[in-house]
């Protein structure tokens, strides 16, 4: 059925789009042959010459290219700019090479204001000019990027453009960060950048152009002129009291040369700003590893950070990075963060049993969790026309200390966790093609990762079951894993279709000990992902089909040697992966996918003797068999821009069908909870859809952003021994809006509502869940140079209690003179003090009371030394 599908969505697009694409390029110049750069270009159909087909701006060189889409046997191709007389030719409605010949024109003018263009396109580069969106109040490109249409970033700090997270982060041309950019975009003052580039289907291995299309597109910042070749160094110092006396201090220092870039960051605060989202990495690095047992702390409220998090933070990063010849690079970045994290709260979890009944939890919780976390990177790239070569190592450690005190059913209990992460990641990548678009591709990642870690708890909530007043839990889970890949770059080509045979070996070594008591578990499992495959691609202009088919040979081997029980599985499986991307014209774009996958059993699932999982749950699996299970995903993705209106927009639909061998789930007791397993038939659905737009305005650096979304789930679920349905419903729409309408006035908005109910098979619908929160501030510049921000944060729940309102102000004035910049900051004028939540996820609804930061002070001196 997929078979026959694949190949009548093939079909249908090929015959639909290919043919109809119209593609434009040439050059606007003098009669002399100099070029004129960044000159409009306007597509017009001869019918309609008020029409725009499509635009574009030339390169500097004064070359352009347009794609376009009409039925009409001519065309109008106009160019205009300041430097030019306006001339418009006719053309056939045929691709090819079409010069416009253009006459230089000088204009006399008493007096002229020249505003430079907010954003504008030179071929698949988007440029946004950051001098039309700064304001006095940014600190920050992230500050900046969130003014911008056509990009947001996440509260983690990650970056998208067209709703799709972006692919790498540059700085003049080079990748100094590798992924986390977040320290970038936190840390580089605003003032220094002319342009944030977005390089649309941007294919960052240059031996892969024109034969692999890349959806992600990438960013680039321009740097001014006069910051390049400049040492900058920048240092803060606060001092301030709240509960207690609070301290804020960092150092930045930059230097950006053509061949070499040095990014260098101190900070420490105990002012709840949290210093690890700088450190994310937004590279897919995943651990290969989990916590098994962990510390019970008090669970995230659904407010900003900064308003609940008791800290005490340091972190330290060191980013370089040197051009090496004409296509090399070498990079070094290493971090290091110290953290505490003090939490409090009372919390009320309730889940739904299949009888319709509630198992109610009621926790008092005070925690305090120590963690030290640090990574080393050392990243090589050779990039040239033909050949690609990368070689990057990674070193990854951690330990985290944690303990809390709880107060649940009439107990005071006491628990203890410990964690040590040590981990060892390279990958190698290697590209090679010659003149005839052949060659080859060899990709291979080895990952050795250790995590011990422990858990003490006090007292035994589990007396039937083991002897004594404590617990204490132990577990060492290791990991060693290789992933390889060879494929040939077009070893077979038939006018636009190419194949390309693929290799694949991948095999992991996972191992888990654990002691509880006399309940111990040690066993390895081994699992060999290993075939061949073929892509066969169709390629024409701006339509792009790819079908990987994959034979694999799956071999699973679970070594039990706590029961001395061996057993092996061996599968043949085929994981087709289909994936359509067309570029309709260069202000549309349709992208589809399909892929089918088999799920690959986890030694996390796979124990037989109990483990406690945490102070009040024990997990161990009475249906370990190696099962697989399998996930089917589908999704369609279209995207709009309009460059001359500032205009984005974008559709996102998809649907997921999961088919478990294995369903895991939960036997309540009260207070405690053991984790139950239980082999099943059911599959699992989830269809979600999402409308995104935002827009620029040239009238007072106007940018409004909206997006609306629904999913909706249909699952199985294991409660009690039983199998139950439930089936759910969530909406969310977000809105935000930024506005400057004088020099001295700026104003910026986001809401976000959510509402989210779900409903177990036979019983009545849970009632609906609703969520607002709005954030708003207003910065203006009072007679004396004095900046002064208000910011307003209201959150709303209807499952709250009582007031169903939350509202948090802060307040700061700023005053700067030459290379000093001096900030009042009051958080909390309010003085709230503590913060209701309420959620619902599946069958269960919990509601919690939790500490939050008390009114403060704080006073910052910012000066820049060089």
């Amino acid at each position: 059925m997929w078979r026959r599908l694949y190949i009548l969505l093939l079909c249908s697009f090929v015959s639909d789009f290919a043919m109809s694409q119209t593609d434009i390029h040439g050059f606007v110049k003098l009669q002399s042959g100099q070029g004129i750069g960044f000159a409009s270009v306007i597509v017009s159909p001869v019918t309609s010459p008020k029409m725009i087909l499509g635009s574009t701006f030339t390169a500097e060189n004064g070359n352009f290219r347009l794609n376009v889409h009409s039925d009409c046997d001519s065309l109008i191709l106009k160019a205009s700019s300041m430097e030019i007389s306006p001339t418009a030719i006719t053309i056939p409605n045929r691709s090819g090479v079409y010069d416009i010949i253009v006459e230089e024109r000088v204009i006399g003018l008493k007096e002229v204001v020249v505003k430079a263009k907010k954003i504008y396109s030179q071929g698949d580069t988007l440029n946004y000019n950051v001098a039309s969106f700064l304001s006095q109040s940014d600190q920050s490109v992230a500050d900046i990027l969130r003014k911008m249409p056509g990009i947001t970033v996440s509260e983690a700090g990650q970056v998208s453009y067209q709703g799709k997270p972006i692919k790498n982060f540059y700085i003049e041309g080079l990748n100094l960060m590798k992924g986390h950019y977040g320290i970038a975009t936190n840390n580089i003052d605003p003032q220094s950048i002319a342009t944030v580039q977005v390089l649309e289907n941007h294919q960052d291995i240059k031996a892969l152009e024109g034969l692999r299309p890349e959806e992600q597109a990438s960013i680039n910042l321009r740097l001014k002129e006069g910051v390049k070749g400049v040492f900058n160094l920048i240092a803060t110092l606060g001092g301030g009291y709240g509960k207690d006396a609070q301290w804020n201090n960092s150092a930045i220092a930059t230097y950006f040369r053509r061949n070499s870039q040095f990014l260098v960051t101190y900070k420490g605060n105990n002012t709840g700003e949290d210093l690890s989202q700088e450190l994310y990495s937004f590279d897919n690095d995943y651990s290969r590893t989990n916590n098994i047992s962990s510390i019970t702390m008090p669970s995230a409220p659904g407010i900003d950070k900064r308003f609940y998090y008791f800290n005490r933070s340091h972190s330290a990063t060191y980013n370089n990075v040197y051009r090496m010849g004409k296509s090399g690079e070498f990079g070094i970045n290493v971090a290091y963060l110290n953290d505490r994290d003090n939490r409090n709260s009372f919390s009320s979890i309730s889940n739904t049993l299949p009888d319709g009944s509630q198992n109610t939890v009621d926790e008092q919780m005070t925690g305090i969790a120590r963690m030290q976390k640090a990574y080393g990177d050392l990243t090589y790239v050779n990039n040239s026309e033909q050949s690609y070569l990368k070689e990057q190592m990674k070193l990854d450690w951690s330990k985290t200390h944690a303990d809390s005190r709880i107060f649940a059913d009439d107990e005071n209990i006491s628990q203890f966790g410990n964690t040590d992460t040590y981990r060892l990641l390279n990958k190698f990548h290697m590209t090679h093609r010659n003149s005839g678009n052949r060659g080859f591709e060899v990709y291979s990642l080895l990952n050795v990762e250790k995590r011990p870690h422990s858990l003490t708890v006090f007292p035994n909530l589990f007396p039937d079951l083991f002897a004594g007043d404590m617990l204490s839990q132990s577990v060492d889970y290791r990991n060693i894993s290789t992933e390889n890949r060879f494929a040939f770059l077009s070893a077979f080509k038939y006018r636009n279709f190419s194949l390309h045979p693929t290799v694949i070996a991948n095999f992991s070594h996972n191992s888990l000990e654990s002691r509880l008591a006399d309940s111990r578990n040690d066993l390895t499992l081994d699992c060999l992902d290993a075939g061949i495959g073929a892509e066969l691609i169709y390629s024409i202009r701006k339509l792009h089909v790819s079908l990987m088919l994959p034979l694999k040979y799956k071999r699973f081997s679970l070594d039990n040697r706590s029961e001395g029980v061996v057993t092996d599985k061996n599968r043949f499986r085929v994981e087709p992966d289909f994936h359509l991307s067309y570029n309709i014209n260069a202000s549309h774009h349709l992208s589809v996918k399909s892929a089918l996958n088999y799920m690959t059993p986890s030694i996390e699932s796979l124990y037989s003797n109990y483990i406690l999982t945490s102070y009040r749950c024990l997990s161990a699996y009475e249906v370990a068999g190696l099962y697989e299970g399998k996930t089917l995903y589908n999704s369609l993705s279209y995207s709009f821009k309009n460059i001359l209106s500032m205009s984005f927009a974008g559709i996102d639909l998809s649907w997921q069908r999961q088919s478990p061998e294995v369903l895991y789930g939960s036997y309540y007791d009260g207070l405690v909870q053991r984790t139950i397993s239980q082999q099943t038939s059911e599959t699992g659905d989830m269809l979600s859809a999402k409308i995104h737009a935002s827009k620029g305005f040239d009238w007072r650096r106007l940018k409004i952003g909206a997006s609306v979304s629904y999913s909706y789930y249909d699952n199985p679920l294991l409660v009690q021994n039983q199998v139950v349905r439930y089936t759910g419903n969530s909406i969310q729409a977000n809105a935000d809006i930024s506005v400057s309408p004088f020099n001295w006035l700026a104003a910026s908005w986001e809401g976000c509502y959510y509402q989210t109910s779900s409903r177990q098979e036979g019983h009545n619908s849970m009632p609906w869940l609703r969520t607002v929160t709005n954030k708003a501030s207003l910065d203006f510049t009072i007679p004396g140079g004095v900046t002064l921000k208000t910011s307003v944060y209201h959150y709303y729940n209807n499952f709250n209690n009582g007031d169903k309102s939350f509202v948090l102000l802060n307040a700061e004035a700023r005053y700067s003179i030459k290379r000093f910049s001096f900030t009042l900051v009051c958080d909390n004028l309010l003085n709230r003090k503590t913060y209701l939540y309420s959620s619902q996820a599946a069958l269960t609804e919990s509601r919690s009371v939790y500490g939050i930061r008390p009114q403060s002070v704080l006073f910052k001196i910012r000066c820049r030394i060089f």
